[in-house]
């Protein structure tokens, strides 16, 4: 798919292809035929954009430090999605997103659709884009690609905190799994993180890209927010795995306290079952003849039930 946007008059962004003016195109899951119109228009070499077609591509450049004026510069980075797991658990993939730079256009391709892509279509007035300088524009996305880890990293950490508030009650494995899926993804960002770090340094000493002042102070801002993602994941993999221990023994310690209960009330209603098989055999038995013998016999049981409820009560078995 492939979508076209322009700056207007008031600085919006606009769907449609200009004929005069510098452009944006995003392309979401290009088709075969899709990629070889790209190349032939752009002429930049394909693998630029297959690329992102292989989900285990790495972060890379090429051409940002021996790139002339016409030349076609590519930056590799990779971003997180939000996806479900085989088990049905959400859970965090990384993939790569390539920006390709060129003389009259810049291109933004995906294999996935990307959240942060969305969200400056939806607003774009707060999205800080600018299609006037395409080398900003490129900065911003890149920031936006690390932003996009640490509003992950906050998700997670939510959503942790609502599974300790349920871990008081918790006696089946769904816990586990849950943070198994979390733990998952945090690994997943730190070997990502770690790929998209390198491209930052080279962006940030590119001798021929990205060197107005403007410039340095986002790749500045990129690199500290890089680093803000790397540590919190560090953080929240280290929590993880210390809860992913304490989960496992809340859940077994929650089992021994339903089956403590269980056995409590198994042993408490033991009591009226044996007396019942006693009175119940067809032999004679004292008080039989009595007129009240069952009222006396049921206010028996009941005695004998409150006084091993209390017992148990008393020694923490109920």
């Amino acid at each position: 798919m492939l979508q076209y946007f322009t700056t207007n008059s008031d600085g919006r962004l606009a769907i449609g292809k200009p004929h005069d003016q510098s452009y944006w195109l995003n392309v979401e899951r290009p088709t075969i035929a899709e990629i070889n119109q790209l190349v032939r228009e752009f002429n930049f070499p394909k693998d630029y954009l297959t690329a992102v077609l292989d989900d285990a591509e790495i972060s890379r450049t090429e051409q940002l430090t021996h790139a002339s004026a016409d030349q076609a510069t590519l930056i590799v980075m990779q971003f997180p999605k939000l996806t479900t797991s085989d088990l049905g658990y959400l859970e965090y993939q990384v993939y790569p997103f390539a920006l390709i730079l060129t003389p009259k256009a810049v291109l933004t391709v995906s294999n996935y659709p990307a959240s942060f892509i969305q969200d400056f279509i939806m607003d774009p007035t707060s999205s800080r884009l600018s299609l006037a300088d395409h080398e900003n524009f490129v900065l911003t996305i890149m920031w936006y690609i690390s932003h996009a880890y640490v509003t992950a990293l906050k998700a997670i950490n939510h959503k942790t905190t609502i599974l300790e508030r349920r871990l008081t009650r918790a006696t089946r494995n769904e816990e586990i799994f849950r943070i198994m899926a979390y733990q998952k993804s945090l690994i997943r960002f730190k070997a990502a993180l770690t790929q998209n770090a390198p491209i930052l340094a080279a962006v940030e000493h590119s001798a021929t890209h990205f060197n107005g002042s403007q410039h340095k102070a986002l790749t500045t801002d990129i690199i500290v927010e890089n680093q803000q993602a790397a540590d919190m994941t560090n953080t929240t993999n280290q929590i993880l795995q210390q809860y992913s221990q304490l989960v496992s023994s809340v859940i077994s310690n929650n089992l021994n306290d339903v089956m403590k209960v269980l056995t409590s009330l198994t042993l408490i209603l033991t009591i009226p079952t044996i007396i019942g098989g006693i009175y119940g055999m067809n032999v004679r038995l004292p008080g039989a003849s009595v007129v009240h013998a069952f009222s006396w016999i049921m206010l028996g049981t009941i005695i004998l039930c409150i006084i091993s409820i209390e017992y148990l009560r008393n020694h923490d078995y109920f």
